[in-house]
């Protein structure tokens, strides 16, 4: 595949940060926080979900969770049209929704959240939330209005917030998107203080694909783009909090993408979560170290991983950061492709898919080890 510059969008960053210096209540640079690559951040393993047969058994590719006190986890196939709920145990209890386009069903799930006891979705193919009772019926629908999709995160009120900037025009426009899930109104779009600047380079799909948190402070959200690991927390009332600048030695800026007949896939982000002691959790999808040993299928616009062999190609990686003492607290690596990050009742944690001995897949949730006293 042909590299192909995108130097024209990630200059952005540039006055994303002039931007930032000049807005931002506190501006911080990752060069000023002390790096530790070889300090492994402690987890243990929570719970293992799915079932080896039955109704239980899951996807292990591109699945997504959530959490809650009231209904335990619940899982569902990012594009799928059911979500599969399981115990705090990891027991499976039954399963929700299905394909249709009537009420409480599905066409492609794009997220999903427990909000006030009741489970809302966001329903990509028809853009809408749709909201259901605890046992899965439906309550009702607000259609947004957004042209893209992304993710959700409750704010507050009767609120959430939906990551996502639309690829189909010329110009960046605000990723965060204020909905009221009362009656599906965007009350409020924020969050970039580049809006309205031209795209200019074919690379604009993936260069302007965003991800936010599954964790907070309460009425805040963290946001950044998936090629670099530049980040902003804002307000759900739109005031520009914090921005983190620079680079990380492990996470280099995207300007173009990889010829991946030879070299490495690139290191993206995919996920942020800030927990109650102010620390900054951020995952990656990056270079499995045998990548090099995963033969590609050659397409006609590219290559592309084989089916099976994306554990192969990528791993998952967390890393830690204090924020108050600008610190790196360390990392953790899965050697799986698809990880992601979990609020679980206020304790970020990282779900990843694993294979057990008779390849059956499962959802492995992770938390931080507790501090030692």
């Amino acid at each position: 595949m042909k590299p192909v510059n995108c130097s024209a969008i990630f200059a952005f960053g540039t006055t994303l940060s002039l931007a930032a210096a000049l807005t931002a209540q506190e501006v911080l640079n990752w060069a000023d926080f002390e790096l530790c690559n070889d300090c492994e951040f402690e987890m243990t393993e929570l719970v293992r979900l799915g079932d080896r047969d039955g109704a239980g058994i899951i996807e292990a590719d591109h699945m997504r969770a959530a959490w809650s006190e009231e209904l335990g986890y619940l899982l569902f196939h990012l594009g799928g049209t059911g979500i599969k709920m399981f115990d705090h145990d990891g027991a499976f209890m039954r399963e929700i929704g299905r394909e249709g386009e009537g009420p409480g069903e599905f066409r492609s799930i794009w997220d999903l959240d427990v909000i006030d006891g009741r489970i809302v979705v966001l329903e990509g193919g028809r853009k809408a939330v749709v909201i259901l009772s605890p046992a899965g019926e439906y309550i009702a629908q607000r259609p947004y209005q957004h042209p893209e999709g992304g993710q959700v995160t409750p704010v507050g009120q009767g609120r959430v917030v939906m990551f996502a900037t639309t690829w189909r025009t010329r110009v960046i426009e605000h990723p965060l998107h204020l909905i009221d899930l009362s009656t599906g109104a965007t009350t409020l779009q924020f969050g970039a203080a580049n809006a309205g600047a031209e795209v200019t380079d074919i690379l604009s799909k993936t260069g302007k694909r965003v991800e936010g948190n599954v964790l907070s402070r309460p009425g805040t959200v963290w946001w950044g783009w998936i090629a670099t690991p530049v980040v902003q927390e804002w307000s759900a009332e739109g005031e520009f909090l914090r921005h983190v600048e620079g680079e990380l030695p492990w996470f280099p800026e995207i300007t173009e993408m990889p010829d991946r007949s030879r070299e490495p896939p690139e290191t993206i982000m995919t996920g942020l979560a800030l927990d109650a002691d102010d620390n900054l959790w951020m995952t990656l999808r990056t270079a499995d170290p045998a990548w090099d040993d995963v033969l590609l299928e050659q397409l006609r616009f590219g290559y592309a991983v084989p089916a099976g062999r994306e554990d192969e190609y990528y791993d998952t990686r967390l890393d830690v950061f204090s924020l108050r003492e600008r610190r790196h607290l360390g990392r953790f690596v899965w050697d799986s492709a698809d990880g992601n990050l979990l609020d679980r009742g206020g304790e970020p944690a990282v779900y990843v898919p694993e294979y057990d001995n008779a390849m059956v897949p499962r959802i492995v949730v992770y938390g931080a080890v507790p501090a030692r006293p």
